[in-house]
């Protein structure tokens, strides 16, 4: 659904939702155990016959199968059949004004074959199906129902879909471009008795048969609409203001002013028929619309689009014409010249203009001929070109394969069959074969023996779940009642790394007949591994493995368990029962589709709450299609997939028209691939997943670059989309980027590709509207195509010949990348290093702070303090004096990267964000020997827990203990496929990736087949239980004590926690959590094949830490500054009780009673400089200081707060002088529980014997590893 558009069109556009007085039941009727017990006999449409079905989630005894005349409709022709139908329609509380949408309350109207009179608008309520009869004896075309409007008719149309609200000033039931699942077919409307204009209260009316104001998942079929020919009649078959469809066909149109008056952003309509109307179609405005087999005779004007239709004068922005006829038309295509306009394969009889403006000038002569190709528009036809406005035949013109056209030369299309010939007993009722469909049985078993019936199996309405695959055979055929669902669940779909088949659509191999239709196929959470339909029979004649009007819809519904409750947005954190599937649909190689008004829906709000209230669900990827036979995909669309909509890897022969996309509401949080590990190698089971990692570079906008992809064309051919209409809505669901065009780079992909043939692409929110990649392509540009309110491009055609296939830029593994443990000559120097992470490997408060790293931040461009600091272990391990390290590392480039407070993924966007690891690896060069990497304690939010539950200087975290720990333990639990795994892994992938496709240098020359990535792991700051004869005093203590002054008490509770065995124990174990983790995502990163494999070390730092931990035995913690700990101890301690006597180690004075905070601050400078423990630079200015200080501390005023505490106790005091002192108090602060020296000395240590371990045979590194020391 696209959200809504802040300019109103040719009426009006709904900003919201509206509460109106549901239509009452009319008619009472019989209902037992949910199923309608009709009064009217079964005529002979087998559909009539069987025994229909329930909504689980609905109320008790709520119909879904809804005869007209058991509400008292009559259809002899005299009696006025209004009110029993709007009985039928709405029986049961229908969802209605008062409701918005719902998953729950679906209906099937049926009328049997009648004439029923009509005197006001029949309503069609959301999630509802109008079917009438279509059993005809010797087919007769007798057996439609007629609906036929009286002369006295008031209303808007004889059947109405979106209902305004009188008074409401354009108000209407439902949101326009979430107006889904309606459907009408097989139906005659009547509308000749109406006058010309109907007034109805304030309320002015053209006549009109059916206001179609409706959005995805929706259709028109087998519908022929009567009009007037009286001159002046103002009749209109079909008005469609707005909305977001859709796909009609097979519908006729006879009279009227208008067959169709239509306006929407994008639509598919084929096989329409139009006699004797003035103009056949006027179209009010567009983005994007496709027509085929359109069929126009005698009328004056084909198509109108001269039309400005809004308020801000979107016009009708293109339109394809293809395969379609026009005859004894005097304008087949009236325009104003704002419209691009395809034509292809067109038929001209007896027609003065094919293509006109209002008075002339004639742009395209008419006559009789046939135009092969012609377009006026936005046009790309050269690998360089910059694109031009153009008028006429295009250089290239497609040869299109004969496996995709029917016996005329048309692109084949077949019509869904709704076997009217055939009686109810050639159907089996999936419900007798056992399944249940209650959304709670499980129907696994029953559904996969009704398909090995021979019947055509019949799905009553009704929930069915499965655990396991379902194997549809060849010479199945699947009909649903009110889009019947199936939805997977349960364990056997859950893993992300081991995906299953929901719906196996035929074997590998096969080839013959399946047929769908009228089905949704969904989940209910978490099935992250699910990939919802995988595709594999092949035709065996043409478009017979076809599916109809069937829809994957994941998540946002009843029974799906990823609601508004259990997946909200904007959280901050990604939840990983929320990854709902893996892929949504997958045409395998050898198989063949024909596939029409298919949506494929990651639901991006909850249907079922009036305010439709907005969710985060994750599916990975969306349709991806390798088939090389022929394959259509008629009016189908994809929407917010993580990595891409539609993706084309080795295909040819496919048909696309028209194609819907929209992005992820949620990205860039998190960035693609996340939170999902990309497919890749030999035997990957998903081919060419994207990375993003072209996105790491200084140069780029990873925010706008790493999201999904609308279509990608990789290493195909014979490529027709006919109609593009994609969209790029939202970054973090806010729509400021929306007026910027520039909520992503790219949307559309090509590469390796030929015969490719892009036309009436519209889009809305990209930088670039098509990115070729491959030397001298240049991508076409949202800038030089502006068209109104979207970006508009008539043609694209520069990959139309062959031999284009040359042209494009993908990694291809090779044996220059292979991992080789030595290098020439057995000895090998290193040249180029870099150090990535977080504050474990910046060091803050070792030794000496630089200013040498300051990254920039995501937010407005503001610089972001790294606390970089000279003692960390990447700088003692580039730096160390010992000829073992001088050897091991010779004095080459070294660039530190790492950032205190850098996390593997973003969280909620705010001032003074920290570093992410894909703001780190823009800095990536490209010819790195080897990396360090210290990644993974901020996403667990470690500083924060370690503050809130030990050391408690800052206020933010007071009485967040429990909840900070619980939230740890989630992301962190399971270890194999927890949140923290999946972090860690696409971080160490996306390392990877991008030294090998993407480094600064991007020379392959650069690149070192021995790259390694060194992991550390973290430090456990607890001794759990000392040594025998050891101490236990850190039982008794706490670690807690006041703030400074001007602060509240850090620490309210009158009996803080003590740091005994429990609870350092719990510190242990998380430590040991996190620490499992890093190693099981380094085994699967290194499992890959190709160019992961054992790419990655994982380096035990931990263990060099014994006997260096907190609460050791023997020491007085936390009494005192410097202990035998490895780690700082907290910073109020060592600022509010200074050592008296440097010498005096063991020292174990507690805090002063009463202090004087100046001294104390005074005296903690001078101590810690002659101890030489830190060495704050003078130049910090004030604002920086001030910011760093704020920025520690947690509150936006918190170190003028301490300045004035001080002032105030002290009023000779100058302010001025305490900056310095205050800058240290900051440094103390984030210091806390971070490595001293002496244990960066140690970590240093353990990473120089991996580096010895690794590289054996690297110049004088004894495999001893004494020099390491």
């Amino acid at each position: 659904m696209p959200p809504l558009i802040s300019f109103f069109y040719s009426i009006l556009l709904l900003f919201s939702i509206v509460h109106a007085i549901p239509i009452k039941d009319a008619v009472d009727v019989e209902v037992s155990d949910g199923v309608l017990k009709p009064r009217a006999a079964p005529d002979n449409f087998w559909l009539t016959q069987m025994t229909h079905g329930s909504s689980p989630y609905a109320p008790a005894n709520y119909p879904i199968f809804r005869n007209v005349k058991d509400y008292g409709a009559v259809g002899d022709g005299v009696t006025d059949d209004t009110d029993a139908i709007n009985a039928a329609a709405s029986a049961g509380g229908r969802c209605a004004g008062d409701c918005g949408s719902s998953s729950v309350l679906g209906a099937v109207v049926y009328f049997p074959t009648g004439t029923y009179k009509i005197s006001k608008p029949i309503f069609q309520h959301y999630y509802t199906q109008f079917v009438g009869n279509k059993f005809s004896p010797n087919l007769k075309p007798n057996a439609r129902p007629t609906l036929v409007a009286t002369a006295n008719f008031k209303g808007i149309a004889l059947i109405d879909s979106d209902f305004y609200i009188p008074g409401g000033d354009g108000a209407q039931w439902y949101i326009n471009q979430s107006n889904f699942f309606r459907q009408i077919r097989n139906l005659i409307l009547d509308i000749r008795a109406m006058p010309p204009m109907i007034r109805d209260g304030d309320s002015a009316w053209m006549p009109t048969a059916l206001h179609w104001q409706v959005a995805q998942a929706t259709s028109l079929q087998n519908i022929h609409f009567i009009m007037s020919t009286d001159p002046g009649n103002n009749q209109t078959g079909i008005f469609m203001e707005n909305g977001s469809g859709g796909f009609i066909g097979d519908l006729t149109f006879y009279g009227g002013q208008f067959g169709m008056r239509c306006g929407a952003q994008q639509f598919t309509a084929r096989d329409l028929h139009f006699t004797s109307c003035i103009t056949a179609i006027q179209m009010i405005w567009d983005w994007t619309w496709t027509w085929k087999n359109i069929f126009i005779y005698s009328c004056w004007v084909g198509i109108d689009v001269t039309g400005d239709g809004s308020s801000n004068g979107q016009p009708v922005g293109s339109i394809t014409v293809l395969d379609s006829s026009f005859a004894y038309v005097p304008i087949a295509i009236l325009t104003s010249g704002r419209t691009n306009i395809n034509i292809d394969n067109v038929e001209i009889i007896n027609c003065d203009i094919v293509v006109g403006k209002p008075g002339g000038p004639t742009i395209l002569a008419g006559g009789n001929r046939i135009v092969q190709s012609w377009m006026t528009g936005r046009l790309y036809d050269a690998y360089d070109s910059k694109g031009a406005t153009f008028t006429g035949v295009p250089k290239y013109v497609p040869s299109k394969p004969a496996g995709l056209l029917d016996s005329t030369g048309k692109f084949f299309i077949r019509s869904k069959p709704q076997y009217e010939t055939l009686s109810a007993s050639s159907f089996l009722n999936v419900r007798s074969a056992g399944a249940q469909g209650n959304g709670q049985a499980d129907d696994t078993a029953a559904i996969n023996t009704a398909l090995q019936s021979g019947k055509i199996v019949f799905f009553p309405a009704g929930v069915y779940k499965v655990t396991g695959t379902i194997n549809v055979p060849v010479g199945a055929r699947i009909v649903g009642e009110s889009w019947s669902q199936i939805m997977g669940t349960g364990s056997y779909f859950a893993d992300a790394d081991n995906p299953k088949v929901m719906i196996k659509v035929g074997n590998p191999g096969d080839s013959g007949v399946i047929e769908i239709q009228d089905m949704i196929f969904t989940t209910s959470g978490p099935t992250a591994g699910a990939i919802i339909i995988q595709w594999n029979v092949k035709q065996s004649t043409q478009g017979s493995a076809a599916m109809w009007d069937s829809h994957i819809r994941i998540g946002g519904a009843a029974g799906t368990n990823l609601r508004a409750t259990d997946c909200p947005k904007l959280t901050g954190s990604i939840n990983m029962d929320c990854r709902a599937a893996s892929m949504l649909l997958h045409i395998t190689k050898q198989s063949s589709a024909y596939l029409e008004n298919v949506w494929a829906w990651v639901a991006d709000h909850d249907v079922d709450i009036l305010d439709q209230t907005q969710i985060d669900i994750y599916v990975a990827r969306g349709v991806l299609v390798e088939s090389k036979a022929p394959t259509w995909l008629w009016g189908t669309a994809s929407e917010h997939s993580t990595l891409y909509q539609y993706q084309l890897s080795g295909a040819s022969n496919v048909f696309m028209g028209l194609v819907q996309t929209e992005s992820p509401y949620y990205q860039p949080s998190p960035l693609g691939p996340l939170p999902w590990s990309i497919s890749d190698g030999a035997d990957a089971q998903f081919i060419d997943d994207p990375t993003f990692t072209d996105c790491i570079s200084v140069e780029t906008d990873i925010d706008r670059c790493a999201v999904s992809w609308a279509l990608r064309i990789l290493d195909s051919s014979d490529i027709y989309a006919y109609g593009i209409g994609f969209y790029s809505w939202f970054q973090d669901y806010s729509q400021a980027c929306v007026p910027l065009e520039n909520c992503q780079t790219r949307l559309i992909q090509t590469a390796f590709s030929e015969k490719v043939f892009l036309y009436g692409i519209a889009t809305k929110g990209t930088q670039e509207v098509v990115s070729p990649t491959g030397s001298n392509l240049v991508a076409a540009i949202q800038q030089d195509n502006q068209n109104g309110y979207t970006t508009s491009i008539a043609a694209w055609i520069p990959l139309a010949q062959p031999g284009s296939a040359a042209l494009g830029k993908k990694r291809i593994p090779g044996t220059e990348w292979i991992y080789s443990q030595t290098g020439a000559g057995g000895v090998r120097q290193f040249d180029t290093w870099s150090a990535f992470g977080d504050s474990y490997s910046a060091g803050p408060g070792a030794g000496k702070y630089t200013k040498e790293y300051i990254y920039k931040s995501r937010i407005g461009g503001q610089l972001k303090d790294c606390m970089i600091y000279n003692e960390n272990y990447p700088y003692q391990l580039y730096k160390s004096p010992s000829p073992g390290h001088r050897d091991v590392l010779k004095k080459g480039y070294f660039l530190m990267n790492s950032c205190t407070g850098a996390r593997n993924k973003a969280p909620p966007l705010s001032q003074g964000d920290p570093v992410t690891m894909l703001e780190q690896l823009k800095y990536l060069r490209g010819d790195e020997d080897f990396i360090t990497l210290s990644i993974g304690g901020n996403d667990i939010n470690f500083a924060d827990m370690a503050d809130a539950c030990v050391f408690g200087f800052r206020p933010k975290n007071n009485g967040k203990c429990e909840h900070l720990q619980t939230l740890a333990e989630q992301a962190l639990l399971p270890e194999a496929h927890g949140e923290i795994r999946s972090l860690l892994r696409q971080t160490y992938i996306w390392l990877i990736d991008a030294y090998y496709n993407n480094g600064v240098y991007n020379n392959l020359q650069g690149r070192k087949t021995h790259f390694t990535i060194f992991v550390t792991n973290y430090m456990q700051l607890f001794r759990v239980s000392p040594p025998a004869g050891g101490t236990t005093n850190c039982d008794n203590i706490n670690f807690k004590y006041k703030s400074v002054p001007g602060q509240v008490d850090q620490n309210p509770d009158s009996n803080p926690p003590l740091m005994d065995h429990d609870k350092r124990l719990f510190w242990s174990r998380i430590v040991g959590y996190l620490n499992n983790v890093i190693q099981g995502a380094i085994s699967d990163v290194n499992s890959k094949g190709s160019y992961y494999a054992n790419r990655i070390v994982y380096v035990d730092v931990d263990a060099e830490y014994e006997n260096h931990r907190f609460c050791e035995a023997g020491v007085s913690e936390p009494a005192y500054f410097f202990t035998k700990s490895d780690f700082y101890l907290p910073a109020l301690i060592s600022i509010l009780n200074p050592l008296k006597n440097k010498r005096d180690l063991n020292n174990t004075d507690g805090i002063d009673s009463e202090y004087n905070i100046t001294s104390s601050l005074q005296n903690f400078k001078r101590d810690t400089e002659v101890a030489g423990e830190i060495d704050v630079p003078s130049w910090v200015d004030e604002e920086q200081l001030l910011r760093s200080a704020n920025s520690i501390l947690g509150s936006p005023n918190a170190a003028q707060d301490i300045i004035d505490a001080v002032a105030n106790a002290n009023p000779t005091f100058n302010k001025r002088t305490m900056y310095d002192d205050l800058v240290r108090f900051a440094v103390g602060l984030v210091r806390t529980a971070h490595p001293t020296p002496a244990g960066f000395k140690s970590a240093k240590w353990a990473l120089c014997k991996a580096i010895c371990d690794r590289f054996p045979n690297t110049m004088n590194c004894p495999r001893n590893t004494a020099n390491c020391a």
